[in-house]
């Protein structure tokens, strides 16, 4: 059979066009984000919370995104092709983690992902955050994927998805579940989109509840918890894996509204059964993340709010001082629960609990990445060490998000991701504030570069 050139030619042009679409195809996989390097730092001294050891005069070999190697200068063995880094004044911490880091909070619009929150968290050294409980789930999803393909930078992002609660809602806007299977199908969807926990929040309880917990550990994900309509000691027994917002949302603690049960006990931080109840929080190991500073700051130079001015617009900023005012007005009460809150994560910390930093800032009077170096000092406040305070930093960070077999050490085998500062931590835990460089899976990134940008827009 005879083939005419034009039917040839139709072929040709056919094959080319399924080569080039599956060319295509296959270049959509490929993620844009910076190449990481192999390169050596040798640093003044390596401090790994998680084995609460230090390395004077140290080195740390990366490769890969990942960490090969650390350890004392004079034991180093040079190789061809290794970029050397010479930061011998400075010191490495693994990178920070917020285990309580909404995406939607805004100063005027409050109700969007906003994608500024990442590049001020990367800039402050925090490598990773959990965003528990989302106004807009999908926008958070897509904004993490956009991070992992190097369009945006910030950091890695861990997602609840949206809240699981039950009628009435707490919040206006959360759309309830009505029974144990509505509560499973809406966890199971959010899974399937990329969730990697569930947040319960305040009127959950009961077999729905029950379900919702037994549900998201059947996924092998976490189950976390702001909880209201059930006491603390009940969601650890119904096997709730981390509590929020300390003596704020501590059911004990806290008079239900219009309640008429005269025998109800109603506890206060020094209370006998509270310690109780830290103590088994502790035995089954559930995380509590105090979200210590979620009142609006009554204390600018502790808050170093002057720093952070530049990074608002005026009509932001004028909306943050009326709010200050509203908030002094009731500083005494503000004040006082404060206080408690302190004495309840020493009390945590003493009891064996796992504390995690976790900062809850939606509405932004401190910005992200600003707000955790204040969570970190009020943990120091409260009477916790620098060592103390780096670990609930970043190993329990870790451990709360599920990830401590890649996160929140200096080992090898773990994940790039790391700070290097101008001053020691250990001797006072502001140090962190002094960030020199972050290293985020190999990465090198400047905070000044990050932050420019950034400059006037927030609102």
């Amino acid at each position: 059979m005879k083939i005419s050139k034009g039917t040839v030619f139709k072929v040709f042009i056919i094959v080319c066009v399924v080569f080039l679409a599956g060319t295509l195809l296959l270049s959509q996989t490929k993620r844009i984000r910076p190449t990481p390097g192999h390169m050596v730092f040798h640093c003044k001294m390596l401090i790994d919370p998680a084995t609460e050891k230090t390395i004077e005069n140290a080195f740390i070999e990366i490769n890969n995104g990942k960490i090969l190697n650390v350890g004392s200068w004079n034991e180093y063995k040079s190789e061809e092709g290794v970029e050397v880094v010479d930061i011998s004044g400075k010191y490495i911490i693994p990178g920070l983690i917020d285990t309580h880091g909404h995406l939607f909070g805004w100063v005027i619009t409050r109700n969007i992902t906003c994608a500024m929150h990442p590049a001020f968290y990367l800039a402050a050294g925090v490598t990773t955050v959990r965003s528990p409980g989302s106004m807009d789930p999908g926008g958070d999803l897509t904004l993490r994927d956009r991070i992992d393909a190097g369009q945006f930078l910030g950091p890695r992002y861990f997602h609840s998805g949206p809240y699981v609660e039950m009628h009435p809602v707490s919040v206006k806007w959360m759309n309830p579940v009505q029974s144990p299977e509505e509560a499973r199908l809406k966890i199971e969807h959010w899974i399937k989109q990329g969730a990697t926990s569930v947040k319960i929040y305040a009127k959950m309880e009961g077999e729905i509840l029950k379900a919702a917990i037994e549900h998201g550990h059947a996924h092998g994900v976490k189950v976390i918890a702001h909880v209201g309509a059930v006491s603390w000691r009940e969601a650890i027994r119904m096997g709730i894996d981390e509590l929020f917002h300390g003596v704020h949302a501590f059911p004990e603690m806290t008079p239900k509204k219009g309640e008429e049960n005269p025998d109800r006990k109603i506890l206060t931080v020094d209370s006998p059964e509270i310690q109780e109840i830290l103590e088994m929080a502790a035995r089954a190991k559930v995380v509590i993340t105090p979200t210590a500073d979620i009142v609006d700051p009554l204390d600018y130079d502790k808050c170093h709010l002057d720093e952070q001015k530049k990074y608002y617009t005026l009509e932001a900023l004028e909306v943050l001082e009326k709010r200050r005012e509203k908030a002094l007005e009731k500083k005494e009460s503000r004040e006082k629960s404060f206080a408690e809150n302190k004495k309840l994560i020493k009390m945590a910390h003493d009891a064996g609990c796992i504390l995690t930093t976790g900062t809850d800032q939606v509405g932004l009077s401190l910005l992200p990445g600003f707000s955790l170096w204040r969570e970190m000092e009020i943990f120091a406040e409260a009477g916790l060490s620098p060592m103390e305070i780096l670990k609930t930093a970043t190993i329990n960070g870790a451990f709360a998000i599920g990830r401590s077999d890649l996160l929140g050490s200096l080992q090898g085998g773990m994940l790039a991701d790391f700070v290097i500062l101008d001053m020691n931590p250990l001797e006072n835990i502001s140090h962190v504030r002094n960030v020199f460089k972050i290293v985020k899976g190999g990465v090198v990134y400047e905070p000044e570069k990050l932050l420019k940008p950034l400059e006037g827009k927030y609102q």
